[in-house]
């Protein structure tokens, strides 16, 4: 399945798109944290400022994407989203080439009203190009995906913005990839539209309630909604917090974080893998209730192995390099708890993604995906702006929010334990897939 023309063009296509994000953002958040001049609470507000400027279009557009990715064929839109990006990147190169932070974070809210119109494309492309028993592999497929190119987006973005013109050598990378995942969209398989009477509706406002509706009338689609925008705010925290957790709470020099972020985005591609290796001999419905639960466990013993940390060496006035971090018993505690946490996260999130587009009306997955969308930026946004702002005003420590992800994630736990017998469809191994499924479905 994943080199079949039906899904390896649509991969390179949104794993393109993942990487420029990232690549974008952590460079953007390197020059912020190291870069600047800044304080530590203005830096740090700063980055978490960047996350949630990414996802604030979301609200606003995502709406209007749901309607456009069900009412028009998808590979179009596809194309004309990844027109839009590539252009997008222009002046990012520019940008970054005069190191200008403030017109960055001005970019990086395009860049994110670009990606609230891809989404609903990206998770309605799935139900409709492959078959029922292959959501949950697709789902792990792009999850796993996702991080992936958040890997090496991040690693890259940290690497390339430190260099001798970094900037130069940043922007011309996000340019270029821009252009790969141009290349990839054109090789997605004709479809047909799914609704193509739907009325789309200019009134952002009424949309987007109309969307909201039609998910939150459904309680299986309710609890979806709700754990994936646990999850997506959680993990928005935890990787606006990585570079200035670094920094303050380990004393670490600059190329410990894209090692934390290359250790968290593998954690959630392990555990997407994982689930849909399971989830081919049992269901897995019933272990996203365990699986959030070690997640708040791997949080708390973060927590707490990062308190000692910071007490222990609280008289350290040089920066640690990787290779010192390496002597120290608990920096591997503190290693081990990030993966942990993160797989356990990428094990949850899979199930729900691929429940929502079995649950969801055919004709309506992407703006089912689109209402998800919206909460989801809205925890994201709400999370992300809270904790910018407590820390900004020295409320709260990057020790600290640690402690309060843990509690959302045993609340969730208990939320979704309601949806545990829900089953989804179950791959066969001796089923071969149909060869004219494009044809009939285009």
């Amino acid at each position: 399945m994943f080199f079949s023309r039906r899904f390896f063009p649509f991969f390179l296509t949104f794993f393109f798109g993942a990487f420029n994000d990232n690549l974008f953002r952590n460079a953007l958040v390197i020059m912020i944290s190291y870069q600047s001049g800044y304080s530590s609470g203005t830096a740090n507000a700063l980055s978490f400022t960047a996350m949630a400027l990414l996802m604030l279009p979301y609200f606003p557009f995502s709406a209007t994407a749901g309607q456009l990715a069900d009412k028009f064929p998808r590979h179009k839109l596809f194309r004309a989203c990844k027109i839009m990006e590539f252009l997008l990147m222009v002046p990012v190169l520019f940008a970054f080439m005069r190191g200008s932070i403030w017109p960055l974070l001005a970019l990086l809210f395009f860049m994110g009203t670009q990606s609230a119109l891809f989404s609903p494309l990206k998770y309605a492309y799935i139900p409709q190009m492959l078959e029922e028993r292959e959501l949950l592999r697709g789902n792990a497929y792009v999850n796993a995906g996702t991080y992936v190119a958040v890997i090496f987006g991040a690693v890259l973005g940290n690497y390339l913005i430190t260099v001798p013109n970094g900037g130069l050598v940043t922007g011309a990378v996000i340019l270029f990839m821009a252009a790969l995942g141009l290349l990839g969209s054109f090789l997605i398989p004709k479809m047909k539209p799914e609704s193509p009477s739907l009325r789309i509706d200019p009134n952002l406002i009424r949309a987007s309630r109309d969307v909201l509706r039609g998910v939150f009338r459904d309680r299986i689609l309710t609890h979806c909604v709700i754990g994936l925008s646990t999850f997506w705010m959680t993990a928005a925290l935890y990787v606006s917090l990585l570079a200035g957790f670094c920094k303050d709470v380990l004393n670490a020099t600059p190329h410990l974080v894209p090692i934390f972020y290359l250790l968290f985005s593998a954690g959630v591609a392990i555990g997407s893998v994982l689930c849909q290796a399971i989830g081919r001999r049992r269901p897995v419905m019933p272990l996203v209730s365990s699986a959030l639960c070690l997640m708040a466990f791997f949080t708390l013993d973060l927590f707490l192995a990062a308190r000692y940390w910071a007490v222990m060496l609280d008289d350290r006035e040089t920066l640690f390099t990787v290779g010192e971090l390496l002597r120290y018993p608990s920096f591997w505690r503190i290693a081990a708890d990030l993966v942990l946490l993160a797989a356990c996260g990428g094990f949850y999130s899979v199930p729900l993604n691929a429940l929502l587009q079995h649950k969801a009306d055919p004709r309506e997955v992407a703006r089912a995906v689109a209402a998800n969308n919206i909460v989801n930026s809205f925890a994201i946004a709400l999370g992300t702006i809270v904790t910018a702002q407590l820390m900004a005003y020295g409320l709260i420590s990057a020790i600290g929010v640690l402690d309060i992800v843990a509690g959302v994630n045993f609340l969730t736990a208990f939320y979704l334990y309601a949806i545990r017998n829900e089953r989804l469809p179950r791959e066969q191994k001796s089923s071969p897939k149909d060869s004219s499924l494009i044809q009939n479905r285009e």
